[in-house]
């Protein structure tokens, strides 16, 4: 994998993202570099971190020590929830940017014509998509800062750090996926014409947004697990939930059983990239064109071109 090539695509992609939600306000010199959101982050990290000190402030006014088991609780809390939801925001929003997107912006056949490789497409996008919407990540670690600190929980927060990442990398990862299963079902109903095409396509996509959602909504799966098993046990079964139980886990001295999960968090992400490259290296080709004649329809007039000996079928295509 070519990391020099990898990086230029990822920036490519970034930009092509921020132009294409622009506003008229905005120059296309601002949207053109992607530093702009690095410095969106540090803002946002420096804002989080007040917060967060304001936070400990507010527990402390109420009479609860800063080391105390109200205070531990409330660590657990927002430290197992940073994991969870980053998992779910970066997955909804490239979600939603599969759905918003216009043709302008990124075209999947297009990237088929660069000299790139499928793994280097699949790690730019992800680089992309993570680095994009990298400012919701600085929120969340300059507000568990000063509470680790301030707590006592700075290990914690230390390894809050990586778990986070990974969590950003799994919702990324995931985005891939469903990018390639909605490449396929296009391919798939290309290969057929008529109103019921558009039609199919539509009810496809649908579904294939509706079964990955479910797939990442932690309520959904607990529910169907904890008619099975104890509900405390549910959420061992659920792959989303191994990034915060890593992290909360060690929070409550189950060192053992946080390694666990973070063995786990690393196979899922490793998993999840596997099935990303293998899916984008199975649709890389581009789609054939199919070109449909009716035998309906209206003629302006004759054509030119019919007296150089052309075909009707020539002069339509031309």
């Amino acid at each position: 994998m070519r990391l020099a090539v990898l990086f230029k695509f990822a920036k490519v992609l970034m930009i092509s993202r921020l132009r294409s939600t622009r506003r008229s306000i905005v120059s296309r010199s601002i949207t053109s570099r992607p530093i702009l959101i690095g410095l969106i982050g540090i803002v946002l990290f420096v804002a989080a971190m007040l917060f967060g000190y304001l936070t400990t402030v507010f527990l402390s006014s109420g009479g609860a020590p800063l080391t105390g088991p109200v205070a531990h609780q409330l660590v657990v809390t927002i430290f197992g929830g940073v994991p969870l939801f980053l998992v779910g925001f970066y997955f909804t929003m490239g979600l939603l940017w599969e759905v918003n997107a216009s043709t302008e912006a990124e075209s999947t056949d297009a990237i088929n014509w660069l000299p790139i490789t499928p793994g280097e497409y699949v790690a730019a996008s992800a680089l992309s998509t993570g680095y994009t919407y990298s400012p919701l990540l600085m929120v969340a670690f300059g507000y568990a800062l000063p509470i680790g600190i301030l707590t006592g929980n700075l290990a914690g927060f230390l390894v809050l750090v990586p778990i986070a990442l990974l969590s950003t990398s799994v919702g990324s990862v995931s985005v891939e996926i469903l990018r390639s299963a909605l490449a396929s079902a296009s391919t798939a109903f290309n290969k057929l014409g008529g109103r019921i095409t558009v039609i199919m396509r539509i009810l496809g996509i649908i579904l294939i947004l509706l079964v990955t959602q479910l797939l990442f909504s932690g309520v959904f799966l607990i529910q169907i697990i904890s008619s099975l098993v104890g509900t405390a046990a549910a959420a061992s079964f659920v792959p989303v939930f191994w990034p915060t139980l890593a992290i909360t886990k060690l929070l409550q001295s189950d060192f053992l059983g946080s390694a666990g999960f973070l063995g786990l968090s690393i196979a899922l992400f490793l998993l999840l990239s596997y099935i990303a490259l293998s899916l984008r290296a199975k649709y890389w080709a581009v789609t054939p064109g199919a070109i449909h004649f009716a035998g309906a329809g209206s003629v302006s007039g004759p054509s030119r071109l019919g007296y150089l000996g052309l075909s009707s079928p020539s002069i339509a295509m031309l």
